[in-house]
């Protein structure tokens, strides 16, 4: 367990350099350690973070998550009910206040924490279904099923900042995006350009999925 979370937090604090030696690893069929601040003994080596190794470490990262959540939710209650009971403060809280209101976001937040593996299982289908097929578009010259497994498990490092109270949430999901870059650039070699195009492909498939429905449906309605 202290390697899979020395793994863990090395590839979170340099994933640049993570890559970059997996990459070489498998160029040059054996583990190599990262230079300078990364050096470590032999059986400590790099090895890249597995589907399982990563899903469980960023499993524990959500239940600290959900407790925070719990506790700020149960100190807004007290203070909404300290406010409510207070003539001078009443006012300043909506007639909405209500016990159920904060069972609801309680259970949601519960809720978070059981599915987290089923999201983070679909996110890590996705982005493998998206850097394969531009995998084989750039003509990658490579282990593709290998590099992008490790491409995507690396990137769930990013659910370590959700140990961040309140901004955790939205900061993990911009820095997964650095995380991809950081193994479609070092892992895969890809170019800038190429690189960008994979991590904003998902944007501009939504974009002209929406397109398309604006034009069917304003052509639908014109025949009208």
């Amino acid at each position: 367990m202290n390697q899979i979370l020395r793994e863990y937090i090395l590839t979170f604090l340099h994933p640049f350099k993570t890559h970059e030696v997996l990459r070489e690893r498998v160029s040059k069929e054996r583990p190599l350690a990262l230079a300078s601040e990364l050096q470590r003994d032999e059986e400590n080596e790099i090895v890249g973070l597995s589907f399982v190794e990563a899903l469980s470490v960023s499993w524990v990262m959500a239940m600290i998550n959900g407790i925070y959540s719990i506790g700020l939710i149960y100190f807004g209650y007290l203070t909404g009910v300290f406010m409510s009971e207070n003539d001078s403060l009443s006012s300043l809280i909506g007639n909405g206040f209500s016990l159920e209101y904060q069972k609801v976001l309680v259970s949601w937040s519960i809720m978070q924490v059981i599915i987290f593996p089923i999201t983070l299982w679909f996110y890590a289908k996705v982005w493998t279904v998206i850097i394969k097929f531009f995998g084989s578009l750039f003509e990658f010259d490579g282990d593709l099923e290998k590099s992008t497994a490790e491409i995507v498990n690396q990137s769930m490092v990013s659910n370590l900042f959700l140990v961040i109270p309140i901004f955790g949430e939205m900061i993990r999901h911009f820095s997964s995006i650095i995380y991809l870059f950081a193994g479609l650039r070092n892992n895969m070699s890809l170019s800038i350009l190429q690189s960008l195009i994979v991590i904003c492909s998902p944007l501009i498939i939504f974009v002209l999925f929406i397109t398309f429905v604006i034009i069917y449906f304003t052509s639908l309605f014109a025949m009208l």
